[in-house]
């Protein structure tokens, strides 16, 4: 079977299998125990939305990165260390699935208001296990092409692989109306990429035995290349979008300033329906008290 994948995808996967052979070749257990810090970063609200994806793209592409490229000769008892590294993988795809809530809501709102059209495609994309028929085609490809060129990962498990050609996708041309399917993609991979970290209670031994650890981790790298790619498609748009005022006005507000902004809208609705004499909240309070909540959790 032959998986379509554009070029780009396939220089970000091949650029990661590198990293990784780099890294598992420096691996060294006693830093592998040392975790950086995050939560200042999961925190971090006097930035615009933006920025912050942007940072916690990359820590998460470096921590994933970091986490599994084990050199098996020298782990040693890896599965504490691995259970603490898994835990600050989940916060990082937690907060940017967040962040893509407010992303696919609020913020296309205030460009449809703007009278830039960007219709939200996430209904389209629903089909087998919520990603298009192609794209878990060039995920598989994309798994099996790690395997190959990851060191740490067993190549024996190369014939399993359906999908083991590809053929190079002509580069789309990216265009502004498209952000909203190239969102929906990202949090439809945000949510496989979740699925596949465990909490610290499942964690057991033998997701560190073959095969059950080349086929965990090229799954993560799979998604993780493609969160990548996906992630680079959006920038594109965002670079394009900041060329109307008023756009670039609302995607450099700090998140501090939305929060703010959200909560005096709110308290006006509720002062509103109070003179009204109005008791519960309508569905426009509702909603913008959901609004509110998404917020907070930028």
């Amino acid at each position: 079977m032959r998986a379509v994948i554009s070029s780009r995808h396939l220089s970000i996967s091949d650029k990661l299998a590198k990293e990784m052979n780099a890294l598992a070749k420096k691996f060294d257990i006693r830093k592998y125990s040392k975790i950086d810090e995050i939560d200042g970063i999961l925190l971090k609200r006097d930035i615009s939305v933006e920025k912050k994806k942007k940072i916690l793209i990359e820590n998460l592409h470096a921590l994933i990165a970091k986490t599994f490229a084990i050199n098996k000769k020298k782990s040693g008892n890896a599965l504490k260390p691995l259970a603490s590294r898994l835990i600050a993988i989940r916060k990082i795809v937690l907060k940017l699935r967040s962040i893509n809530s407010y992303l696919e809501t609020m913020f296309l709102d205030d460009l449809n208001f703007l009278k830039i059209k960007v219709p939200f495609q996430g209904k389209g994309l629903k089909s087998q296990n919520g990603l298009l028929k192609g794209e878990l085609e060039a995920l598989e490809y994309t798994a099996y092409r790690l395997i190959g060129r990851a060191v740490m990962l067993d190549k024996r498990l190369l014939s399993e692989y359906r999908v083991k050609e590809k053929e190079v996708a002509a580069e789309e041309k990216i265009e502004v109306r498209d952000i909203g399917m190239v969102l929906g993609k990202e949090s439809l991979v945000l949510e496989h990429l979740e699925a596949k970290l465990p909490p610290p209670e499942h964690l057991t031994s033998g997701l560190m035995k073959e095969p059950l650890f080349t086929q965990w981790v090229a799954g993560v790298l799979a998604l993780l290349s493609y969160t990548w790619h996906l992630y680079r498609i959006e920038a594109a748009i965002f670079n394009k979008l900041k060329k109307n005022k008023a756009a670039k006005a609302i995607i450099n507000k700090k998140i501090t300033h939305l929060a703010a902004e959200r909560s005096k809208l709110l308290d006006i609705m509720e002062e509103k329906a109070a003179s009204m004499k109005k008791f519960g909240a309508d569905d426009e309070t509702k909603k913008e008290l959901r609004r509110l909540t998404t917020t907070i959790n930028l």
